[in-house]
């Protein structure tokens, strides 16, 4: 039998942000879509079919060893030196770290939108006297995005940003400076997100949180057995119902 977080001793939820409380360009918008315009934005000349060339070429690169790295990398590092890949694979002529870099931060500021769920649960989990914050694997520039669209429910010292602690998920030191940032013992905190495994398993796991929650909007991870104090839910609405 799982064994559910002990939910009476939660004070505080922290959330990631991309695709947990919010997603950019559009729902409809795949993965290679939104790096085209991303990259057009920085006035890189390709379409979404080029970018979805380019990552077959180098994913069949990294699967025979010619280069190392991932196309779903969590680091700063490993996102710049990705886009460096992918600029190279495009026949773009500044491959440098430094254009690399001006695109992974302008991920942040791209258009970005919440999910209708997102606002009615925040304001109901604040209603129950919880401390609510932010803990996402990202450049600095999304500060502004987030304070723009939550800024009225989450300030900004709540949040916690990979880049600017210098660490990222799933490493136990960012989930612990993120519960320290809302002065919580990490064993009263929850965190939900949208990566089984980076998200709620690694808050457990690896930063002694209370409960990890996954939220699976797509409704794919009904058959998986998840480990004690990690429960999955299709919905941030069904967030209240556990308190």
């Amino acid at each position: 039998m799982t064994v559910s977080p002990d939910f009476a001793a939660i004070t505080a939820v922290l959330f990631d942000w991309d695709f947990t409380l919010a997603y950019s360009l559009g729902l409809d918008v795949s993965h290679t879509a939104r790096t085209a315009t991303l990259f057009q934005n920085y006035g890189v000349n390709c379409t979404a079919a080029d970018v979805t060339a380019a990552q077959a070429s180098l994913e069949a690169d990294i699967s025979q060893g010619v280069v190392t790295g991932s196309l779903r990398p969590q680091k700063k590092r490993e996102i710049i030196q990705l886009y460096r890949q992918l600029l190279h694979r495009l026949g773009h002529p500044d491959g440098s770290y430094e254009f690399a870099y001006k695109i992974y931060a302008g991920y942040g500021r791209l258009p970005h939108y919440l999910f209708d769920d997102v606002r009615p649960t925040l304001h109901q989990l604040k209603a129950y006297q919880l401390e609510l914050g932010i803990l996402s694997n990202h450049s600095t520039s999304v500060r502004q995005t987030i304070a723009q669209l939550l800024g009225d429910i989450i300030p900004q010292e709540r949040l916690t940003i990979s880049e600017e602690v210098g660490v990222h998920k799933p490493s136990q030191t960012i989930f612990r400076r993120a519960a320290a940032r809302l002065r919580q013992d990490p064993a009263n905190c929850l965190y939900v997100g949208d990566n089984l495994e980076v998200d709620a398993l690694a808050a457990v796991a690896k930063g002694g949180f209370a409960g990890g929650i996954w939220i699976d909007r797509a409704d794919v991870g009904g058959a998986l057995k998840l480990p004690d104090k990690v429960l999955r839910i299709t919905s941030l609405a069904q967030l209240s119902l556990f308190f």
